[in-house]
């Protein structure tokens, strides 16, 4: 009993739906009837104007005519001349066509409530009720034996051809919106006959009974296009994807159903692009979703991911086909259908990722295609796009990375990540060097560039951390040479890109000083580092590479003062020890930056720029004699000497 009421309610349901998209098909077609009478008006004004400008051409008269002299005068020519103005003037003039007057817009009266309920409540009323009394029929005649199955379900087939016949009678007598709902009226009950007869007859298999269906969505399809209604179609798509769901079976059928399911989405295409309606794709795109999803809440195993992926694949692609399709429509409800669509590959790539999180192989071989794809995106539509898609291959990658970090897993990681990292470096090139005009480059390419570098080292670090943390300094230092290279290549047509290749260099290479070494080498590397960005971006007059030098000195200089502040070794030779060296040499590096800007007059934030070095460079120096002061006096006796040594230091340090 609940399986009918249930099917019942879902009939109502698509009828309501139907209705509305009846109500907004006759409003398309009378908002299509006014544009091709305004423009034939506009034509037939235009053929009008032509007309009269004729008329008055030809009316003007030569203001001379009147001062020729009399045919035979002693001018031969002018009496010539004379001869020929009169048989112009004599020339009959062409009536003035009459002149087309414009209809008045008819003026649309709002329907009244009365006649909304005569001439469509009770209509559709009636057709649910139609079909309300004809499966509670069968039912009754199941309950009191007056007809046999086979016979009820015949006769249920004949009433609902007989209602297909009349609805196409009154269509074709220009009753059109009674006629299309008969027709889906007739349609319904043919489902419900078939749907008795498999579910609770059982007279017919599920191949017969699918091909039954199959056939009643294909009439109701034809049925739509021959009489140019939206709401059959809308009855069709919805039947013909319903069909699976009304004939259940206990049996997983993947490859027919999702086969199924390509060919109504592709028949759904070429129905809305031959009748402009596009809103047809929304219902494809939502009842697939609900048909993947409920195939894989019941049949879904791991061992099946294969075959998953490559239909969800093709289910995407024929839906971005779509939207591109719906771009080119003029209707309204394209931009609404292109915007439900453009969902696809959002959720094509969240359920990827939960379908081969188990497979790592296939998860490797599907982010590569993913970003190949990404690198044709990004040539056609521009490096944001190929951003984002980027971004959606780094994640898992990374994800990858954490998760199979063993010696099994080393060359297809590294591989993985070297392909990735060069293809999204291809389309960043591609994006920048193919413009035919040099300019600055974009925000997206200048962060594409940055993450795809520190992106490689982090998975490369993942993938390495167990096995050898130096090789993975190595992998980063050479990661940064080939930056450098990329940065000679790229220098003469992109100079503020090579610029950033040489900025992303130093910010490897200081990741692998830190990987490498440690202690006052590590602090030498970053000052002499930033330093050296900080010169080039004077040079270059780059704020961006100046800042970036900046930060790397000032925290250069914080760990060579936190580490003058430290207790020192016993051992320790005055003034000759590591650490006195790294500040001495951090100090020099500031006195030079000072240097530098002092020597260019037009150099940016000059004066601030020789305070800041020369200020910096005191406070080193002096930091290093307090710590050299202390540490020679911790072990000797002569707290006075040192205090007095301690003030004379302190006051031989004047400001320059």
């Amino acid at each position: 009993m609940n399986g009918p009421l249930t099917f019942l309610a879902l009939v109502g349901l698509a009828i309501a739906v139907w209705r509305a998209f009846v109500r907004l098909d006759e409003h398309q077609r009378q908002a299509d009837s006014l544009r091709d009478r305004v423009a034939l008006l506009e034509k037939s004004r235009d053929v009008a104007a032509r007309v009269e400008t004729t008329s008055d051409a030809v009316r003007e008269v030569p203001p001379k005519a009147a001062a020729l002299p009399p045919e035979g005068g002693s001018h031969g020519q002018i009496g010539g001349g004379s001869r020929e103005t009169e048989r112009t003037l004599r020339t009959p003039l062409p009536e003035e066509p009459a002149r087309l007057e414009e209809p008045a817009a008819p003026v649309e009266t709002p329907e009244s409530l009365e006649s909304q309920i005569g001439t469509q409540w009770l209509l559709y009323i009636g057709v649910i009720a139609i079909v309300i009394g004809v499966a509670y029929f069968e039912k009754l005649a199941i309950d009191n034996q007056w007809i046999g199955e086979a016979a009820r379900v015949i006769q249920g087939g004949v009433v609902g051809l007989v209602l297909i016949v009349v609805g196409a009678r009154f269509v074709r007598s220009g009753y059109a919106l009674y006629g299309q709902m008969i027709c889906g009226g007739g349609a319904a009950i043919l489902y419900v006959s078939t749907y008795a007869a498999f579910n609770f007859y059982h007279l017919i298999d599920r191949p017969v009974a699918f091909v039954l269906m199959v056939v009643i969505t294909a009439m109701v399809a034809w049925l739509a296009d021959r009489q140019l209604s939206q709401g059959l179609a809308l009855f069709a798509v919805g039947g013909g994807f319903a069909t699976p769901f009304l004939l259940p079976g206990t049996t997983d059928a993947q490859m027919a159903l999702f086969g199924y399911d390509a060919i109504l989405i592709g028949g759904t295409l070429l129905l809305s692009r031959r009748r402009d309606w596009p809103v047809l794709n929304i219902v494809s795109y939502l009842f697939t979703l609900f048909t993947v999803a409920g195939w894989a809440d019941r049949f879904y195993t791991p061992a099946k991911y294969l075959q998953t992926e490559l239909f969800l694949t093709l289910f995407c692609a024929m839906f971005l086909g779509i939207v591109r399709a719906c771009h080119r429509s003029k209707r309204p409800a394209a931009e609404l259908s292109a915007l439900v669509l453009s969902t696809a590959p959002a959720v094509y790539y969240l359920a990827s990722v939960l379908i081969l999180q188990q497979h790592p192989t296939a998860m490797l071989v599907w982010l590569v295609c993913l970003m190949l794809v990404g690198g044709i995106v990004s040539a056609r539509i521009g490096a944001v796009a190929g951003l984002a898609v980027w971004a959606g291959v780094a994640l898992p990658l990374l994800h990858w990375c954490l998760g199979y970090r063993s010696p099994a897993w080393l060359v297809p990681g590294l591989a993985t990540v070297a392909g990735i990292y060069l293809i999204a470096l291809a389309a960043n090139l591609h994006g920048t060097m193919g413009r035919d005009e040099p300019s600055d480059p974009r925000p997206a390419d200048i962060a594409w560039l940055h993450l795809n570098g520190l992106a490689t080292v982090a998975a490369a670090y993942f993938l390495i951390d167990p096995i050898s943390i130096s090789a993975i300094a190595e992998v980063a230092a050479g990661l940064a040479l080939w930056q450098w290279v990329l940065a000679a290549i790229v220098v003469k047509r992109r100079r503020d890109q090579a610029l950033h290749f040489v900025a992303l260099g130093f910010t490897l290479l200081t990741i692998a000083v830190a990987l490498q070494f440690d202690g006052p080498v590590v602090t030498v590397a970053w000052a002499t580092e930033g330093t050296v960005v900080i010169a080039l971006g004077l040079r270059e007059r780059r704020a961006w590479l100046r800042v970036g030098g900046v930060l790397l000195l000032a925290l250069a200089v914080e760990r060579a003062v936190a580490m003058l502040f430290t207790d020192a070794p016993v051992n320790q030779v005055v003034l000759l020890n590591p650490r006195a060296a790294c500040a001495a040499w951090i100090a020099t590096l500031c006195y030079l930056l000072a240097w530098l800007h002092y020597r260019d007059p037009e150099a940016p934030d000059r004066d601030f720029g020789i305070g800041a070095g020369l200020v910096t460079a005191q406070v080193v120096v002096l930091s290093l004699l307090t710590s050299e002061i202390n540490a020679y006096w911790a072990v000797r006796e002569g707290h006075f000497a040192r205090e007095l040594m301690m003030s004379a230091t302190w006051a031989s340090m004047r400001p320059c």
